[in-house]
């Protein structure tokens, strides 16, 4: 019951709170109520003051921000004024001050371009672009007259452009060869004029710069006295001159190939790129091209067998500038087509010195000449074509040159290998001989050697067919003979000696040594053997006839001895081994016979004046051979009372 009591009377405490509590909460509601209607009657009565408050504060910034621009304007309107005088000073007397002056100006008319509208601002643009103008003038002025000034302080001297024509161009040559064509100290200048303009688009600018450096290249063209011809003119050239307008060339593209370095390194310095690898490209382009076209001229010019070797000069030359070249031009995309037209102009000047060796083959084959050596020495076409192979294979990639483009299935520019296909495999195998001589860094076995070694072949073999042709022209069969010797010899002596032996091979070269022998045997065969064979010829048994027998086999002896003489100390063998081989060939023949001979019939009487049939003893045969054979002397009939002095009659 207690607790009952507690806890109604707690329940009525809460419920008197409750109540006082509704009752402040009317109230407060009541008041804030009171409140918003007093704000809202405030809000409209400050409406009207704020309104005008926001109005003025906005008009001061846009009076604020008007005074700005028209100070701005007032500024750019008065900076033609202020910098006038500097500029017509020009960059002369006071550099920073005039490219800082044209500098603000520039700023200040792209600043009133913006409201050209302004009649007032109009006029002072106009005012302002012509005096922008001829400060860039001046400027450009400026930077030409110093360019040019210090171009020519730093020129290169023509002596030391010819020194430097031959040195290689290489990475580790390149700081030796590449010049300063202005004092350094003048790059600075240039690089702050040459911004400016071309922040203003002043075009007159690069132009001036091109004609300057495309003075200077002429100039140092025509100290070294190198002028290329046009077309027409190399047409009509002998082929002296056409040798010398090659030389020419080949000078003028090393030239070219040594001043571009000099001239990148300038266009890099003076210019930001791309303007400055564009330039240079403008500037050699012209000459590049000359040089292509005069080349090709030169390809198609009229053909002599020498100017194979003036076609291999010119693709040593173009193929050792070429890749300086492209490395300097490759990155413009204008010489593209150049770098093609020089590319191509390589292939043909390596096809034409393969056509030109082929047409030479051919001529030698034609070869109708009829005058003979009449001592049967060297003829000169044989002497012509050796030295002609010698020169050639003077050029070590001259196999990979004219026929580096073949493939193992093509026939190359003298016809099908298939023919000569034994000269080549007996040259590669010799290649691969320890030792071996005539390496190549193209490879001993690659297409281009074997069809190098074939058309070589070809030309010795028509060398010796035409030769053989023009014997048959001798009456004597033995100077003929001794004639194919002679040069067979000499061709086999050469190539022996030569890079040829590693392209055609023991094979090769031991077939014309057996051919040297032929030759000789068959001389031997005409000249000697027959008085051997009288010599050794078995005697009659009647000794009438024995003694008749005799005396005409002593009479033929001498009248063949005197015969030889008179004839054979006219004729040569130029070589002193062959000569000495030949000689000891006879005596080893002929004495022998003889003097077996004589012992025979030494105790036969078959006469009462032995002298006059026993002229010679073999000492004096051995004497003739040794000092009077192929000695060529001109002996004569009347001259045989020398045998007194030389052929010691026998009495």
């Amino acid at each position: 019951m207690v607790g009952d009591t507690r806890l109604s009377k707690k329940a009525g405490y809460i419920h008197d709170r409750l109540q006082v509590l509704g009752r402040l909460s009317a109230e407060s509601c009541a008041l804030l109520d009171a409140l918003g209607a007093s704000l809202h009657e405030l809000t409209v009565l400050t409406a009207p003051i704020h309104c005008r408050a926001t109005a003025l504060t906005q008009a001061q910034r846009n009076i604020s921000a008007a005074n700005a621009a028209v100070d701005e304007l007032l500024d750019n309107l008065d900076t033609s004024r202020r910098v006038q005088a500097v500029l017509e000073a020009g960059p002369g007397k006071d550099l920073d001050g005039f490219l800082d002056s044209l500098g603000q100006l520039e700023r200040s008319n792209a600043y009133l371009m913006q409201h050209a509208g302004m009649a007032a601002v109009r006029a002072a643009v106009q005012h302002s672009q012509l005096l922008f103008n001829r400060a860039l003038e001046q400027c450009d002025a400026d930077f030409k007259a110093s360019l040019a000034a210090g171009a020519r302080a730093a020129a290169p001297p023509a002596a030391w452009l010819r020194s430097k024509l031959e040195v290689p161009i290489t990475d580790a040559s390149r700081g030796e060869l590449c010049l300063e064509l202005v004092p350094p100290g003048l790059l600075p200048k240039l690089r702050r004029m040459v911004g400016l303009m071309i922040t203003a688009q002043y075009a007159p600018a690069q132009q001036g710069y091109t004609a300057l450096r495309e003075r200077a290249l002429q100039q140092a063209l025509q100290e070294l006295g190198l002028e290329l011809q046009p077309a027409a003119a190399v047409a009509l050239m002998s082929s002296e001159q056409l040798d010398k307008h090659i030389r020419a060339w080949h000078t003028q593209l090393r030239l070219i190939t040594l001043l571009m370095l000099s001239e990148q390194r300038l266009a890099e310095a003076v210019w930001p790129e791309p303007v400055g690898r564009e330039l240079f490209a403008a500037l050699v382009q012209p000459h590049l091209a000359a040089l292509a076209a005069a080349g090709q001229d030169i390809v198609q010019a009229h053909k002599a067998p020498e100017k194979v070797f003036s076609l291999l000069d010119m693709h040593r030359h173009l193929a050792a500038s070429l890749p300086a070249l492209q490395a300097m031009l490759a990155a413009s995309s204008s010489m593209v087509p150049l770098l093609g037209q020089l590319q191509a102009l390589l292939a043909a000047a390596a096809a034409a010195a393969a056509g030109l060796f082929a047409e030479y083959a051919e001529s030698v084959a034609r070869d109708g000449a009829k005058v003979l050596p009449m001592d049967g020495t060297v003829h000169p076409l044989t002497a012509q074509v050796l030295s002609y192979l010698k020169r050639l294979l003077g050029y070590e990639n001259a196999a990979q040159v004219m026929y580096g483009d073949m493939q193992e299935s093509e026939d190359n520019y003298i016809g099908d290998v298939s023919g000569w296909a034994a000269a080549a495999a007996a040259g590669d195998e010799a290649q691969q001989q320890p030792g071996s001589s005539g390496g190549g860094a193209d490879g001993s076995s690659s297409p281009a050697r074997r069809a190098l070694a074939a058309g070589i072949a070809r030309l010795l073999m028509q060398l010796q067919d035409n030769l053989e042709a023009k014997s048959r022209a001798y009456k004597n069969e033995a100077i003929a003979a001794l004639f194919m010797m002679n040069n067979v010899h000499y061709v086999q002596w050469s190539v022996e000696g030569s890079a040829a032996l590693g392209l055609l091979g023991g094979e090769w070269l031991e077939r014309h040594k057996d051919a040297v022998e032929d030759w000789g045997a068959r001389y031997h065969e005409l000249t000697w053997l027959p008085i051997i064979n009288m010599l050794k010829a078995e005697p009659p048994s009647d000794v009438s006839r024995l003694k008749l027998v005799l005396k005409e086999t002593f009479a033929a002896f001498n009248a063949a001895i005197e015969r030889i003489y008179t004839h054979q100390s006219g004729w040569t063998i130029p070589d002193a081994m062959l000569r000495g081989a030949v000689k000891r060939v006879i005596k080893d023949d002929l004495l022998g016979t003889y003097q077996a001979f004589m012992r025979r019939y030494a105790d036969v009487q078959f006469t009462a004046h032995p002298a006059k049939y026993i002229k010679y003893a073999a000492s004096d045969v051995a004497s003739i051979i040794d000092d009077d054979l192929f000695e060529t002397k001109a002996v004569s009939m009347s001259k045989l009372s020398l045998t007194k002095e030389k052929l010691g009659a026998i009495g």
